[in-house]
């Protein structure tokens, strides 16, 4: 669904479009399996382990019960979702010693003692890139919609700081206006005129640093997108990338 970013996909599936559903979930039918698979330390095949059953209802969940205003991205969330469901599942069975018994007993809002145990460090520290490295290719598929190729932002980033930080501004101000970012979302075009109004920078300046201004406003306009914000200096985020 190219046409379409993750939290507009969500609004509309928890509106109870059925066909945007099944496709989500067709589409995040390998995620679930890493999920799943990560936690029982076994690979998982559809059809065959119950495991992804269970899953794939909890995904489900995850989109009917996601908000992005609470600030986690919808993958961790619903990674989160199929844990808890998953050691449900787990402590139901009693057959299953892919988590130690402490664990399972431990509080449902800290599933993993990763900080008391060395050797989870590593595999917390991939899931963190692993997770900002999918939230870059997502938000890599959208810039594409504005004709922005991921690699070109060092390129287009300002290279002086009073530049820089004078389209800082403007981008916060494009996103405090709800009316002007629905403009840019549809058109895929910087409303212009407006920003000079409201900013006083030259249209020439917006016009030079268009590519600049659409990269940061989605960043900082998209909760899908907050685990980038700490990244808003786009080269920043190309090399964290690369």
């Amino acid at each position: 669904m190219p046409e379409l970013t993750i939290l507009q996909t969500l609004l509309l599936a928890k509106k109870g479009n059925e066909l945007i559903i099944e496709e989500f979930i067709q589409i995040h039918k390998p995620f679930i399996v890493k999920v799943s698979s990560e936690l029982c330390k076994r690979y998982l095949t559809w059809g065959h382990d119950e495991e992804l059953s269970i899953a794939l209802v909890a995904f489900n969940e995850a989109i009917d019960g996601y908000k992005p205003d609470q600030g986690a991205s919808f993958y961790s969330f619903s990674k989160t979702v199929i844990t808890k469901r998953l050691i449900d599942f787990f402590r139901k069975e009693s057959k299953h010693q892919v988590l130690s018994l402490t664990t399972l007993e431990a509080d449902e809002d800290n599933l993993y003692d990763y900080e008391s145990a060395s050797s989870f460090k590593h595999y917390k520290e991939e899931e963190q890139k692993s997770n900002f490295d999918e939230t870059v290719k997502i938000y890599s598929t959208v810039l594409a919609e504005y004709g922005i190729q991921f690699e070109d932002l060092v390129e287009v980033s300002p290279k002086h700081r009073d530049s820089k930080s004078t389209l800082w501004r403007v981008a916060q101000e494009l996103c405090a206006h709800p009316n002007l970012l629905v403009q840019l979302t549809e058109t895929k075009l910087l409303p212009l005129k407006e920003l000079e109004f409201l900013t006083g920078v030259k249209r020439k300046v917006l016009e030079r640093g268009r590519k600049y201004l659409i990269a940061t406003a989605l960043i900082l306009s998209d909760p899908e997108f907050v685990s980038l914000k700490g990244f808003t200096q786009i080269d920043s985020i190309v090399e964290e990338r690369s």
